[in-house]
């Protein structure tokens, strides 16, 4: 026999109406009570309706996700980059959407906000957005939005932004190739309209003023390529400051760099140290292994889509999110 709403006002010693109200998130419930409920409706393994609950709460219970950042030109309808980042952020949006009865849907990196009238979505996370998104403005300009990363031009206000503090990130990264000897560490990255690249580049030079080198910063299109980070590094080796170490803002630029460097039978770490701000699998297949900044993608993903749940259910949200790094060092930068 399936269990009702009522069985569940049972176990939790609370009337109908309290019950209903804290599974459609309607009403103000003490967040004691909706504890309770909530717990004996897990343990009684009761399901609600869905398209009851669509009805009285005007909501689909439906959310998007847009991948913001560039995905390879050539492959017309590619929706995420080539990035273990990006996929981790999705399985942890997915994940914990899940977990509140929410779909989650995937759009497009071009796809206008008008279309997803046709889904009757209820929000929207913009992962890595520049600021200039349609998503910022006309009819979703009210509209429940989280974003991962900070627009650093947004047209409109963002209730949520879910991020790390990649400046610190950035410190530590160039600290630790100071105290592993080198002197000239130089940074490539791609367009720093985005927050994160922005960030990263700010946190190199800060750590190039308190350990007195200049800063070198080359910036490549994106997305990036093995063909760019191979131009990059020969600009960097060319320069008259000799740089013996480099930097990058993704996993891809520290893959082409390393290809580069053995092409041109540099050995790392000992001629030059090598560190991707993101870390991923691909980085621990290669020899030598490549140092790199953890940033928790999944934890990401999932804080972006429960923020954005807690908005569009009118529950109390944090405006800034901060997820925290791990330096993973490996065999790229280990001169000591």
């Amino acid at each position: 026999m399936s269990v009702t709403i009522r069985d569940v006002a049972a176990a939790a010693g609370v009337s109908i109406t309290t019950v209903s109200h804290v599974l459609s998130g309607q009403g103000r419930i003490a967040e004691r009570t909706r504890e309770r409920v909530l717990r004996a409706a897990e343990e009684l393994g009761y399901r609600a309706n869905v398209h009851a609950q669509q009805l009285v709460t005007r909501r689909s219970h439906t959310l998007a996700i847009q991948i913001a950042n560039s995905v390879d030109a050539s492959s017309t309808c590619a929706l995420v980059p080539n990035s273990d980042y990006f996929l981790e952020v999705l399985n942890g949006a997915a994940e914990a959407a899940a977990q509140r009865s929410y779909a989650l849907i995937l759009i497009p990196p071009d796809a206008e906000p008008d279309s997803l009238d046709a889904f009757v979505v209820d929000g929207a996370i913009l992962v890595d957005p520049r600021g200039d998104e349609r998503f910022f403005s006309g009819p979703w300009d009210k509209r429940p939005l989280v974003t991962t990363g900070r627009p650093i031009r947004p047209r409109r206000d963002i209730p949520v932004t879910v991020d790390n503090d990649l400046t610190a990130a950035a410190e530590l990264v160039i600290d630790h190739m100071i105290d592993q000897g080198y002197r000239q560490p130089a940074m490539i990255t791609t367009d720093i309209s985005r927050s994160y690249t922005w960030d990263m580049v700010a946190g190199y030079q800060n750590a190039a003023a308190r350990h007195g080198f200049e800063p070198i910063v080359v910036e490549i299109d994106e997305p990036p390529t093995r063909e760019g980070s191979a131009v990059a590094l020969g600009r960097i080796l060319d320069h008259r400051l000799s740089p013996d170490a480099v930097f990058t803002s993704s996993e891809n630029l520290a893959l082409g760099v390393l290809n580069e460097a053995q092409r041109r039978e540099l050995k790392v770490p000992v001629d030059l140290g090598i560190a991707s701000a993101v870390d991923s699998g691909s980085l621990q297949l290669t020899s030598p292994r490549i140092t790199g900044m953890f940033v928790y993608p999944r934890q990401v993903g999932a804080a972006a889509a429960t923020a954005l749940i807690d908005l569009v259910e009118g529950r109390p949200t944090t405006a800034a999110i901060e997820i925290p790094v791990r330096l993973n060092v490996r065999d790229s930068t280990t001169r000591r």
